[in-house]
């Protein structure tokens, strides 16, 4: 099929460890595009959670892209793996003048998690004691790993007779894991339940449009229309470039979208990088800028917000400790799990690890997210390098929890009141921090987000 020169497939990805606002940043540029236009998701599955504000109601979607407010088309890539009941919930949450069913299709490739995948897990990560490395347990690891066992169910199966004989045999092969590997013996009434919800969400899936990623997108971009491939998570989680083994089971980076989607990678232009104004991470694994160290990432994996409200019901983000300024930054910008309701673990910005995702992604354009949450401190900080074995350095070491890092910081004086009392432009001082990062990192900040909902952006207008 020819293509014009000039189309590419634009992705958007998280720069740091998801939850950068990605939601947000696909919604606005979504709002943007025609009904041939086109966004897809290209890995992942419902580990993911992209919010967005829309019409004053707050939305979290896991599997469907985040534009769906707009009118582009939708799709969901082969790279994705798919749990159909929660699909076919989420699906049921978007209001329905929202015209989704006749937008959206679906890669018979995609990979199906079946309820015995959430159960193995579950069960695998408790078992790793102090090794566990913060599994979001909706099954996406062991989904990804019948795939590459050559025994995984598929979108395309669910239109065949046999699918059911195909998924009773998996299902075997999984309760013999189980009951052997980890002495676990499923309760009847626990599957009885969950297959109820699949096989809910596999009649919903039947009555998706079946499309095969390469060609909806070539399609589209044969058009020359626009393509926006979607991340989840983000890059620092890639399976292979991400904080091994605190990663995700997926390539998050621009370069798993040529394998998400079964597209040569010369159709892939630069990528609009998604960066948050500080830094968060969910579950285990380093955090060289996290504030309160590790005081802070116990307490994230062992507490709950209602304990933390109770401890800490007016924090101050001035506090000589750390720690609770690591806990008035969670509580300013609401830093809990859209997937797993869990504590994030907060800190500063971090500029090498930054470098290092914008370089992999070949980000020419950037999106910064959520500064208006550091309205309330005297001081923003931004790590600029480390100190590693005493010796200064501004690389990103192969593995971070194998040495000992000291992040050096620059330090920015803060703006007084909200962001939203300064209208369209941003106060010097925040200026001044945009302008740093920019000239830092090496790519244009398109915008910023400066409150939850779409609108609540300052688009650029500094030279």
């Amino acid at each position: 099929m020819a293509r014009k020169k000039e189309s590419k497939i634009t992705p958007i990805i998280g720069l740091q460890w998801g939850d950068e606002g990605k939601g947000k940043g696909v919604a606005r540029i979504a709002s943007g595009l025609s009904k041939k236009d086109l966004i897809v998701r290209f890995q992942g599955g419902n580990n993911a959670g992209h919010t967005i504000w829309h019409g004053g109601k707050c939305y979290v979607f896991h599997l469907i892209p985040s534009g769906v407010f707009g009118q582009a088309q939708i799709h969901l890539g082969a790279g994705m793996v798919i749990n159909p009941g929660a699909l076919a919930q989420e699906a049921r949450m978007i209001p329905k003048k929202i015209p989704l069913l006749k937008r959206m299709s679906v890669s018979p490739h995609a990979v199906l998690t079946i309820p015995t995948h959430l159960i193995l897990d579950s069960v695998s990560e408790k078992t790793k004691g102090k090794r566990k490395i913060g599994s979001t347990g909706k099954g996406i690891s062991p989904s990804y790993t019948d795939l590459t066992l050559r025994r995984a169910l598929r979108v395309g199966d669910i239109f065949y007779d046999d699918f059911k004989k195909k998924y009773k045999m998996l299902q075997k092969e999984h309760k013999t894991t189980l009951q052997k590997v980890f002495e676990y013996k499923i309760s009847e009434n626990e599957l009885r339940k969950k297959e109820k919800e699949f096989f809910r969400g596999i009649k919903f899936l039947r009555s998706l449009r079946s499309a095969d990623s390469a060609e909806i997108v070539l399609e589209a971009l044969s058009g020359r229309h626009k393509v926006i491939a979607e991340g989840a998570q983000g890059a620092l989680l890639d399976v292979r470039f991400g904080h091994y083994p605190f990663v995700t089971s997926s390539h998050t980076i621009s370069s798993g979208i040529g394998t998400g989607l079964g597209i040569p990678p010369s159709y892939i232009g630069g990528a609009i990088g998604i960066l948050k104004a500080y830094a968060t991470k969910v579950g285990e694994g380093p955090f060289p800028t996290e504030l309160g160290g590790i005081e802070s990432a116990v307490w994230c994996r062992d507490k709950k917000i209602a304990d933390e409200k109770m401890k800490f019901p007016e924090p101050n983000p001035n506090s000589k400790s750390e720690f609770e300024q690591g806990i008035a930054l969670r509580r300013a910008g609401n830093e809990i799990g859209a997937t797993t309701g869990r504590l994030r673990r907060t800190g500063w910005i971090d500029i090498p690890l930054l470098k290092y995702t914008v370089k992999m992604n070949q980000a020419t354009k950037l999106v910064l997210t959520k500064l208006d949450v550091l309205s309330g401190f005297e001081k923003i900080k931004a790590c600029t390098y480390y100190i590693i074995d005493s010796k200064k350095t501004k690389e990103v070491p192969f593995d971070l929890s194998r040495v000992k890092i000291k992040p050096i910081y620059k330090s920015f004086p803060a703006w007084k009141g909200k962001l939203s009392d300064y209208g369209k432009k941003l106060p010097k001082e925040a200026l001044d921090y945009v302008k740093f990062l920019e000239k830092t990192l090496g790519a244009k900040i398109i915008y910023v987000g400066t409150g939850p909902e779409e609108h609540h952006v300052v688009e650029r207008y500094w030279k």
